[in-house]
């Protein structure tokens, strides 16, 4: 009969085993083997000869050393010694089953406790391969998250060769195989984190810095696949920013909701999911798969995040590897990894968030200086001209003038306003920036602001969309109320009569942090594709007075003020765009 054992050395049911001198030496010497065999760097060393020292330790004929293949849901041989061992080749594979005559090693594997057969004649589980072996010992290498990493197994040509005290020796042998297994999976990660941390810094951009994330995840916790989706707070929902398998299309397309699915869960609530099997689980929806539902063996989806808020979820995901093949699961500790990496990742895109407004404020503080100087300069020279014209205006009012040098006149009043109207653009550019804050009931100054154009444009429809009557922020009334007017009159300009202007004011909550989102939206013909990119930028304009100065003072205001803006409208369907802002408490706005 086969002796099962449910934990090291102690067979079911039995309290003590008695224990031969020969074999008490050796086990007082566990852990000085420990500090030895620790010390060797190669693996694949140290674990050839903790096969030959256990070959010697229990007086086995042969042996062998099997690591789990949980990507097929095999045992593989990797290592043998003894009589007989250079017949054995170190790939064989086999399945890991408790199905019988499919190998004591295989049936090990999928129960992860040790087995000893005394006569391998009637064993159930016994796959023959040398004619001479008689009895078996087996003993799983578990790992420090409790998974079977491999198969310790020894043979003998004598009947019940092995029994307690042998198994109490191979157990201890097999501790430090499975130590040293688990040791350098640690320092391979360990390695992979420090090398991912470097080239964050150093990438190009923010796309490379994605996809590098990802492959790395998807390399160290040997997924199948992995995603990351970012929170955009323009449209308040998680949005795919990088995926390597079957979502990859669907980038910048596929979206969640917070609270929807798992990945909504996680970006809402703050906290990872690790799971086996994912379609039992209430909050799964099925949105965006990678897989095939009844694919999916584990899932684990952690937080990005920086040190105030959620950036984003990034989630992976592993394969099934056959219908009886034990369930490839996640364990804490690759939960930890993908916290460390998810870590990594937000204290990269802050850095990057950080670094773009650092770069926008150097830019606007270097063009503010030059354009305040030459407004100065030009100014002077400016109201030097008016004064010199008046003055010729004066002197020629009583002559009798042709009309043609009526209206060079003019011309020259209207330029010189005209020139004092894109001076004003230069200053209002510099000032953009500095900030007189306080506490402003937002949904207030819009309506206040929204019901003046529809007095004075009455051919345009105007509509205010509100929660709440009372939003406040903490920012500089005059300055949101110049960046709004400046996005209202973009409008305008390219309206007809019976067009519509929307404004809508909403407060959203995202992980504690509450914000205002305002969407100005209108039904003219929208903004091309091509020039999205650009209309933000200084001195772009489609318009034929100014020097395109206006969305770049709004940008500057809105950033000022810790917020974001996006243009999100469609070409031929209107302009929208969305601002976000930071939100106050209503009783700090009342009480301040």
């Amino acid at each position: 009969m086969h002796q099962n054992y449910d934990s090291v050395g102690s067979k079911r049911g039995e309290a003590k085993m008695k224990v031969k001198p020969e074999t008490r030496r050796k086990l007082s010497d566990e852990s000085k083997m420990y500090r030895v065999w620790s010390a060797i760097p190669d693996t694949d060393v140290l674990l050839e000869a903790i096969l030959e020292e256990s070959l010697e330790a229990v007086n086995a004929t042969r042996g062998t050393i099997s690591l789990v293949d949980y990507r097929t849901g095999e045992l593989v041989t990797k290592f043998v010694a003894g009589i007989g061992s250079p017949e054995l080749s170190k790939e064989l594979r086999f399945k890991i089953t408790e199905e019988r005559g499919k190998s004591i090693s295989s049936y090990v594997a999928f129960t992860g406790r040790p087995y000893i057969c005394p006569d391998v004649t009637n064993d159930p589980y016994y796959y023959p391969m040398f004619s001479d072996t008689r009895s078996e010992l087996a003993i799983p290498l578990i790992g420090r998250d409790e998974r079977v990493l491999g198969v310790l197994n020894v043979e003998s040509e004598k009947v019940n060769a092995f029994g307690e005290n042998e198994l109490r020796v191979l157990s201890s042998l097999g501790s430090v195989a499975a130590f040293a297994l688990s040791l350098a999976t640690h320092q391979n990660r360990e390695r992979a984190l420090i090398e991912l941390g470097k080239e964050l810094v150093a990438a190009p951009n923010i796309d490379a810095l994605l996809e590098k994330v990802i492959e790395v995840a998807a390399n160290l916790l040997d997924a199948d696949d992995c995603s990351l989706f970012l929170f955009d707070k323009s449209i308040n929902r998680l949005i795919l920013r990088a995926s390597r398998g079957l979502l990859r299309p669907l980038v910048g397309k596929a979206t969640y909701r917070l609270g929807e699915g798992l990945t909504g869960w996680v970006a809402l609530n703050n906290k990872p999911v690790r799971l086996n099997g994912v379609v039992s689980d209430p909050r799964w929806k099925g949105l965006h798969l990678e897989l095939k539902p009844d694919e999916i063996s584990a899932f684990i989806a952690v937080p990005v995040r920086s040190r105030n808020e959620v950036l984003g979820v990034l989630r992976v995901l592993r394969k099934k590897a056959s219908p009886t093949a034990p369930n490839y699961l996640f364990s804490l500790e690759d939960e930890e990894l993908l916290f460390t990496i998810a870590n990594l990742l937000g204290a990269a895109l802050e850095r990057e968030e950080l670094q773009r407004r650092l770069f926008i404020m150097q830019h606007i503080a270097t063009v503010g200086e030059l354009a305040a100087r030459t407004a100065h300069m030009i100014g002077n020279k400016v109201f030097a001209m008016k004064g010199a014209l008046k003055e010729v205006g004066a002197q020629l009012s009583n002559l009798s003038l042709k009309e043609g040098t009526q209206r060079l006149l003019g011309s020259m009043e209207r330029a010189l306003y005209e020139i004092e109207m894109l001076l004003q653009d230069l200053k209002d550019f510099v000032k953009a920036t500095q900030l007189n804050l306080q506490p402003v009931q937002i949904v207030e100054l819009v309506i206040d602001l929204v019901q003046d154009y529809a007095h004075e444009f009455r051919h345009i429809e105007f509509e205010i969309l509100a929660d709440e009557t009372e939003i406040w922020v903490r920012g500089d009334p005059e300055k949101l109320k110049s960046a709004l007017s400046e996005l209202l009159e973009n409008a305008i300009y390219f309206l007809k009569e019976g067009d519509k202007i929307s404004v809508q004011v909403a407060q959203s909550t995202w992980i504690g942090l509450k914000h205002v989102r305002l969407i100005i939206k209108d039904t003219g013909p929208g903004i091309p594709e091509k020039m999205k990119e650009r209309i933000f930028q200084p001195f772009f304009t489609t318009r034929s007075k100014g020097m395109g100065l206006g969305l770049a003072i709004v940008k500057g205001i809105i950033e000022a003020h810790g917020g974001t803006i996006e243009e999100r409208g469609k070409e031929g369907e209107g302009a929208m765009f969305i601002i976000t802002l930071p939100a106050i408490e209503p009783t700090q706005g009342g009480e301040s």
